[in-house]
């Protein structure tokens, strides 16, 4: 099976001929360290991939992204949400940046409907991608990508002044969550169309939690941020996409049976170190959710301990008996060390040449 043969019957609960794997991210600190002790590698390849994900910019002002002022080893910029961060000097930098907010794009509580974003049709929003999609469609289960109703609103709005706005105006953020939703839906559906990635489809990508739970209450959440996630997700599938998968970081479990209500069908990166369980989480939903993920990062995989991560990988695997489930982390960085990472690669073998 090619990985996207894999990945689909995972996906369409029908047993694959072995349990797919999903490696998002290889930060650049690891693949420094591997190209100095292995060589320079195709990563995603060596680990055996199958499921790949390409992204638009889909930031509401991508021409506003530059450079305001440097001082030595820092500079502040302005992103294309519309924030004034200041950051540690790099040479590129990405739609999302990481930082010290100094303004954001929606600093007071004005109408949701007096912003004006850039056009999603744009076409120097989708070329980076569609570069990358060149040659993966065939091998991979390859899947775009838009934010979600909760992040994208606290990008423009600011995180801790959102969580306020929450509390104290809520009927404000709902409407300014259905304005971020509108031009979600816009750059999602383009993607679709401009990728041709309907067979495959679309993830919503929202971290709206952290490893004690969602950041909002289940309450809020439903009454502020669900209606528009219902709308993506309506939109995208009306549109043709086959599949709609939810990325969020922590523990969603509070969040789970509102999001397949909604029509989500997948869930990443299903963080074992926030109490959420692939193998439990397949037994309690069946076929109502596939997991995509579960294999922890941040405390198994750094410790390094070979009985361990044994143990936690033959557990996981248990999750892919009947499809509904593919393997993989949130992300490899540095402090997950290259011998782990074969060890990994070489169980997951072992499993799939018993499987054959």
């Amino acid at each position: 099976m090619t990985g996207k043969q894999r990945v689909m019957a995972a996906m369409n609960f029908q047993q694959p001929d072995r349990v797919p794997r999903y490696w998002q991210t290889f930060w650049d600190e690891f693949q420094q360290n591997w190209a100095i002790e292995r060589g320079q590698t195709d990563l995603h390849q060596h680990f055996g991939d199958d499921m790949r994900l390409v992204a638009a910019d889909e930031t509401p002002w991508p021409s506003g992204v530059g450079v305001l002022e440097e001082s030595g080893d820092q500079v502040v910029l302005r992103t294309g949400w519309g924030e004034v961060k200041r950051t540690p000097a790099r040479k590129h930098y990405p739609q999302q940046v990481m930082g010290v907010l100094l303004e954001a794009a929606v600093p007071e509580r004005i109408d949701p409907d007096s912003l004006v974003f850039e056009d999603p049709g744009l076409d120097s929003r989708y070329e980076d991608a569609a570069r990358t999609l060149a040659g993966l469609k065939d091998e991979y289960y390859v899947i775009c990508k838009t934010g979600g109703p909760y992040l994208r609103t606290a990008f423009m709005r600011g995180e801790e002044a959102l969580w306020i706005d929450v509390a104290e105006d809520p009927d404000w953020v709902r409407a300014l969550v259905d304005r971020t939703v509108d031009h979600m839906i816009a750059v999602g559906l383009e993607s679709l169309r401009r990728f041709d990635l309907y067979e495959t489809g679309i993830g919503i990508y929202d971290d709206v939690a952290a490893s004690w739970g969602p950041f909002v209450g289940p309450q809020n959440y439903e009454r502020i941020f669900l209606p528009g996630l219902r709308r993506m997700v309506r939109a995208y599938k009306d549109a043709g996409a086959a599949m709609v998968m939810h990325h969020c970081d922590g523990n969603v479990l509070p969040l789970l049976d509102m999001w397949i209500d909604a029509g989500i069908d997948a869930i990443n990166p299903v963080e074992f170190r926030s109490a959420n369980d692939p193998v439990a989480i397949r037994e309690r939903y069946g076929d109502q959710l596939v997991c995509v993920g579960g294999l922890d990062n941040c405390g198994i995989l750094p410790r390094g301990d070979r009985a361990e991560i044994r143990d936690h990988i033959h557990y996981l695997l248990q999750a892919g008996r009947g499809g509904g489930y593919v393997i993989g982390p949130h992300s490899i960085g540095s402090d997950i060390s290259i011998a782990t990472m074969e060890y990994v690669l070489e169980l997951l073998d072992a499993q799939a040449g018993s499987e054959s």
